[in-house]
């Protein structure tokens, strides 16, 4: 099975990056203090409270908060786990690349790890696993062969997450 994750969803992390913000803008100074303490996770903390702290600033402690390396991240692959999947996981994607090259299969991201799965996997993503992309790529979602077809690949996959959303299938 997948390992086990905290329901989260983009709209529930949106939140609370709002709330975040407002906190740190806040006139409470103890709210302020733990804000300022949960921005300084961000490397260039240092430079945005130069600036004005914003709310992609916000996003980026959330997603952090969250175990992803940016917001980036998370918005692309807070969708990719699907239950009920027997996946092979690897904390390090030299050995998921290693694994995948021996045994076949997808290789895709979540957080800081990487995981192999099968066709049936890729076909509940709502993806067409005989897509000739997913060859082009190597079906290496990581580090894809080809940038062109992983990019028609990722078009897809909004569109995937947009029929989910209009169907009531998947969190924002």
């Amino acid at each position: 099975m997948n390992k086990p994750h905290k329901s989260f969803s983009l709209e529930e992390g949106k939140i609370q990056a709002s709330i975040l913000l407002k906190a740190f803008h806040s006139s409470d100074e103890k709210r302020v203090t733990h804000a300022t303490k949960r921005f300084k996770r961000l490397p260039e903390f240092s430079e945005i409270i130069k600036q004005k702290v914003q709310l992609k600033h916000a996003l980026a402690v959330i997603a952090l908060e969250n175990g992803f390396n940016s917001w980036n991240d998370l918005k692309t692959q807070i969708n990719l786990i699907v239950g009920g999947f027997l996946n092979k996981w690897f904390t390090n994607y030299a050995e998921a690349k290693t694994h995948q090259q021996s045994a076949g299969g997808y290789l895709l991201p979540y957080k800081k790890h990487f995981f192999i799965c099968d066709t049936n996997y890729i076909k509940q993503l709502g993806f067409d696993p005989n897509d000739a992309d997913w060859q082009l790529i190597s079906r290496d979602w990581v580090q894809p062969k080809d940038k062109i077809a992983w990019q028609r690949l990722y078009k897809k996959w909004m569109k995937i997450q947009q029929k989910g959303k209009r169907d009531g299938k998947h969190s924002e």
